[in-house]
């Protein structure tokens, strides 16, 4: 007598049953890599610290209101075009933005005034999005800084 019966491993059913909890075991070890490569920039670790540097902030800010000092910035493309007024001398400034979600595109640069006293910045990425753009002296003694989106024509600071 021959038994037509199949083997369990020639079967759908039981490759079914093992293929749903490995599709889940499969699923989760993508979700651990993607979490691990992508941890977010938001969060900070010693909040005292952050709340010490916020007031030196202000109080930054609040020397470049007292001395009068202020800023324009022209957008052309990638390029930006910076206008200090209230500054006796032209010395070099610390030129930063702060994308708002993503620090890997945060830009700091040092730059000097040309012949007509302005600062020219000019960038490889796009500059659209939300920014946080900050100035200061390289003695920094003052600080410029305004949330601002991007692209947009001018910026008074």
């Amino acid at each position: 007598m021959t038994d037509n019966k199949k083997s369990w491993f020639k079967q759908f059913w039981p490759w079914f049953l093992i293929a749903l909890p490995m599709v889940a075991v499969v699923g989760s070890i993508n979700l651990f890599i993607t979490a691990v490569d992508n941890k977010p920039d938001m969060v900070v670790d010693d909040y005292y610290a952050k709340g010490k540097a916020i007031n030196n902030d202000f109080a930054l800010l609040k020397e470049a209101k007292k001395q009068n000092i202020s800023a324009s910035i022209t957008q052309h493309n990638k390029e930006l075009l910076i206008d200090l007024q209230g500054v006796a001398d032209k010395s070099s400034i610390s030129f930063s933005l702060y994308h708002a979600t993503l620090a890997k595109r945060d830009i700091t640069q040092m730059l000097t005034a040309d012949a007509s006293g302005r600062y020219h910045f000019e960038s490889d990425q796009d500059l659209t999005g939300k920014w946080k753009l900050r100035i200061e002296p390289f003695d920094k003694s003052w600080r410029l800084q305004k949330t601002v989106n991007l692209p947009t024509a001018t910026i008074n600071l």
